[in-house]
């Protein structure tokens, strides 16, 4: 711009007169100007798409993370059963921390990204739920057959009858002459 005898140069980004792409950023040059997408776009300055780094592969969640594309870049959240900021993300041991819905009468056994239930002995069940197995019932016991099976929650316990001594196991007559 000027008379002729004196140019200055125009600033096309400056004055807004440039036809760069509203994900790019306009340099100013002597005589022109130049377009150039922004980080996370691609394309000639003057189109830019967005780059999906997750489908590309080019991010850096997390393995035990999901990763979400936005305009010009990406999040990181941690999945279920880990914590972090999902770049970095640790297992959480629900067991520990009480996170669990395991049955009163269950273990719990943290797995990586979760956990497991198990019943006790003398339980059944998945887990989450347990009943009381009745060992006297079902004759699963080990009490002697001169004595009495009582169920208990989560076993049993064995009586010699009358006139039997012993640990109801193993009961003896007793010589009562």
């Amino acid at each position: 711009t000027g008379d002729g005898v004196n140019c200055g140069d125009v600033d096309e980004c400056a004055d807004e007169l440039d036809d760069c792409a509203e994900n790019a950023t306009c340099t100013n040059h002597a005589g022109g100007f130049a377009c150039a997408c922004n980080e996370g776009w691609v394309g000639d300055g003057v189109a830019c798409a967005d780059i999906d780094e997750c489908t590309d592969g080019i991010d850096n969640c997390s393995d035990n993370a999901a990763c979400a594309n936005t305009d010009g870049g990406f999040t990181c959240e941690c999945n279920a059963g880990f914590t972090g900021d999902g770049v970095t993300c640790g297992d959480v041991d629900e067991c520990a921390d009480e996170l669990d819905n395991c049955a009163e009468q269950a273990a719990c056994a943290n797995t990586l990204g979760g956990f497991t239930c198990a019943c006790n002995d003398g339980w059944v069940g998945d887990g989450v739920e347990c009943a009381d197995i009745d060992e006297c019932t079902d004759g699963n016991d080990n009490c002697s057959d001169n004595a009495t099976c009582a169920n208990t929650d989560g076993g049993f316990t064995c009586e010699c009858n009358a006139g039997f001594a012993g640990d109801g196991v193993t009961c003896a007559d007793v010589d009562e002459c």
